[in-house]
């Protein structure tokens, strides 16, 4: 937070012992240093919510959470230690901690109701949205989206038309869009055409705005927690749906960088390397889903599209084969071993 935005710092008390530079005549000159290095470093935090930890060591951060432990100890409703703990433990990736530290913080707080919100000093008002605001962030970091737009909710029922609340809200609300996400889940299939045209099936008609502006909200996403392999995988399908296969591609590629054992993932990529053209690899990406888990009917139907296309009908049979014991029903699955073996009833060449 800018130094001249005065309604977004964070409020002193009238007697705040942060910024007290007397310390007792017995402590010795480097201990009395040391403090006055981590009170700098704790002005800072206080004055920008951007402040940057990531240039201090471990020992520092540690001398700072210890100075603020003592601080706490001593008054257990010193709210703005509580807050600046908080703020050194999420900008240190310790959310867990910083969300129990929030919640202390807004312990000390008065709750607010509509007979009490007038008694609120401006402090209590500043303090309280920046504890939940940061809780909401935290709880994001987490994939806890759903608590965290409850924190949001909570800031909102005080401050309706706060804009910067209502941003995060609506770039989580992408997240809990329980519709939208089934969509982003459901696995393409790939439809081999039976003919010797090699035309895909056409995909799908989707409302390709709906598309665009959930990714214009999973990008906003990403700004807040751009190690969230869901919000990658959830960008890579929405791309995929809009035919953006390369961009697609480099999503899915992302979020298999953070957590390389989602199988939809391996899944979603293998359908797009497919429709760029890339067969063999697309296979590839279909053999690290089956050796992740082999009764995954789409995984072996789509494989054997792709074997299909590729002329290696024995190989395609034995695959769709695998399909139709985990589906038997599966009229896709059906079609497709049938055209296999009219393909081979004629004779026609199969490339091993």
């Amino acid at each position: 937070m800018a130094e001249a935005d005065k309604d977004r710092e964070l409020m002193q008390s009238e007697r705040n012992p942060l910024h007290e530079e007397e310390f007792p005549g017995s402590w010795i000159n480097e201990e009395r240093q040391t403090n006055l290095e981590v009170i700098e470093i704790i002005g800072s935090l206080m004055q920008d919510e951007e402040f940057s930890l990531e240039d201090e060591s471990s020992l520092t951060i540690n001398k700072i959470l210890s100075f603020l432990n003592k601080e706490i100890d001593e008054n257990r409703n010193f709210t703005e230690a509580l807050l600046i703990k908080g703020t050194v433990l999420y900008k240190t990736g310790k959310y867990n901690g910083a969300i129990e530290a929030f919640d202390r913080a807004l312990e000390t707080i008065p709750e607010e109701t509509d007979g009490n919100l007038s008694l609120w000093t401006k402090n209590d008002s500043i303090n309280y949205k920046y504890a939940l605001k940061f809780k909401a962030l935290a709880l994001f970091k987490l994939g806890r989206y759903k608590k965290g737009l409850d924190a949001l909710n909570e800031i909102l029922a005080v401050y309706p038309d706060d804009l910067e609340i209502q941003e995060y809200k609506n770039i989580i609300s992408v997240l809990e869009d329980e519709r939208l996400i089934k969509e982003l889940n459901n696995l393409p299939y790939i439809y081999p055409n039976v003919s010797d045209n090699r035309e895909r099936k056409s995909r799908p008609v989707y409302d390709p705005d709906r598309y665009v502006r959930a990714l214009e909200e999973l990008d906003k996403g990403l700004e807040i927690n751009p190690q969230d392999a869901e919000i990658w995988r959830y960008r890579g399908s929405a791309l995929y749906m809009l035919g953006r296969y390369e961009e697609a591609l480099e999503a899915f590629d992302k979020s298999l960088e953070i957590n390389p054992k989602n199988e939809t993932v391996w899944s979603f990529r293998g359908s797009t390397l497919y429709m760029l053209d890339r067969p063999e690899k697309a296979l590839k990406a279909f053999d690290k889903v089956l050796q992740k888990n082999p009764n995954k009917f789409e995984a072996w139907f789509n494989k054997g599209s792709i074997l299909f296309e590729l002329r290696r009908y024995k190989q395609a049979l034995s695959v769709v084969e695998n399909a139709l014991r985990i589906n038997a029903k599966d009229t896709d699955a059906s079609n497709l071993r049938d055209s296999i073996l009219c393909k081979l009833d004629r004779g026609e060449e199969s490339i091993t």
